[in-house]
């Protein structure tokens, strides 16, 4: 039996919080790291928040990192934020190419506080969009 796909990616306040604390702390430089997840039929809820160092040499306008041990199992989300006021608030064409994970989530932060999550997961030859929430079933902005 085929599981049915991943739709939407369901983020607590409580995680929310230390999502937006670590980009707010680390502005105007992009920060990033993994949400660990369980699976709840077509939705992916995070249940913890792994924040990781950006090793980029150009830490304001990229966001890099070595995934080691500190990386949650699947199913997890790789996240990261978009800082710039010139960047959009989705997937650029360097984070398709780079983002070697299934699942990926944008947070536009221009001015450090988060305006914007954008949910997307790969599909066979193009990354397709996934709704983001809250536990009501409230979508989070999105521009």
């Amino acid at each position: 039996m085929v599981p049915w796909p991943i739709r939407t990616v369901v983020i607590p306040p409580p995680i929310r919080a230390s999502i937006e604390s670590h980009v707010a702390t680390h502005h105007p430089n992009e920060a990033g790291g993994f949400l660990g997840c369980r699976r709840q039929g077509r939705r992916l809820r995070a249940t913890r928040h792994i924040p990781i160092a950006n090793e980029s040499t150009i830490p304001e306008r990229r966001f890099e990192t070595t995934v080691d041990d500190r990386v949650p199992p699947p199913p997890r989300v790789f996240y990261h934020s978009h800082t710039s006021p010139e960047s959009i608030s989705g997937l650029t064409r360097i984070d398709k190419r780079s983002i070697p994970e299934p699942f990926a989530l944008v947070i536009f932060a221009p001015r450090g506080e988060a305006l914007s999550y954008r949910g997307f997961k790969r599909g066979l030859l193009e990354w397709r969009e996934l709704r983001v929430e809250a536990d009501t079933g409230r979508r989070l902005a999105r521009l």
